[in-house]
């Protein structure tokens, strides 16, 4: 079972960012290659300190929520980019790849402003930043890769293509397009998988889950 709550040290830090760099390099589209690229180098330090979830907020009944650990969002963009990718090569004659790659890495980018800093201090993972909550990280996201993607030479279509696919990962607009399920339900699978093995008594089924995930599972 994995250890809770284990933040990231630097080394393995910069061992997902490079990873998550690795997959950016694989876009073939020239315009959306440098807008994934430029985006994960100007906001590094950013994704580096940051959970992918939250602590949990006990007065609103808010359980712990996946990856909220300091480091934590670099894990799940790439825990979702590897699953999107691996998806999408059995798809890959009727899907665009480079799509779902750029919208994989860069799904979560708005996380960035709804987690605060990992206060080691106070020992506090990912507070919530109740301000940037009220838009929500989906949209704070897609106006940040808005803004990228305006600077490049590239068609509406493709760059809407490509706005659709964060717009629409948390299921707040409908999907029109094979690559956003994709993306979406890595995203999930991620989600949940990480929350149900790291923090099984949060779980929709926490009896189960606890019997499996946090027993010594002798009978193996």
């Amino acid at each position: 079972m994995k250890e809770k709550f284990k933040d990231l040290t630097k080394e393995e830090k910069e061992e997902k960012f490079n990873g998550l760099i690795n997959y950016a390099n694989k876009i073939k589209n020239k315009s959306l290659r440098n807008v994934c690229i430029n985006i994960l180098n100007d906001f590094k330090e950013e994704l580096s300190c940051r959970g992918a979830g939250h602590d949990g907020i006990e007065k609103f009944k808010y359980n712990r929520t996946h990856q909220c650990f300091d480091g934590g969002l670099l894990d799940h963009l790439l825990n979702v980019t590897k699953i999107s990718y691996n998806i999408a090569l059995t798809y890959e004659k009727d899907i665009d790849i480079d799509l779902i790659l750029f919208g994989a890495i860069l799904h979560d980018l708005g996380k960035i402003k709804i987690f605060d800093k990992y206060d080691k201090e106070n020992e506090i993972h990912s507070n919530l930043n109740y301000n940037y909550l009220l838009v929500d990280h989906v949209y704070i996201g897609e106006k940040i890769v808005e803004e990228y993607l305006s600077k490049e030479d590239i068609s509406d279509k493709l760059k809407y293509q490509a706005l659709h696919i964060i717009a629409t990962h948390m299921d707040t607009l409908d999907k029109h397009m094979a690559e956003a399920y994709i993306v979406s339900y890595a995203d999930e699978i991620d989600a949940y998988i990480e929350n149900i093995i790291s923090y099984p008594r949060n779980s929709i089924n926490p009896l189960f889950n606890t019997y499996f995930y946090e027993s010594d599972n002798s009978d193996k």
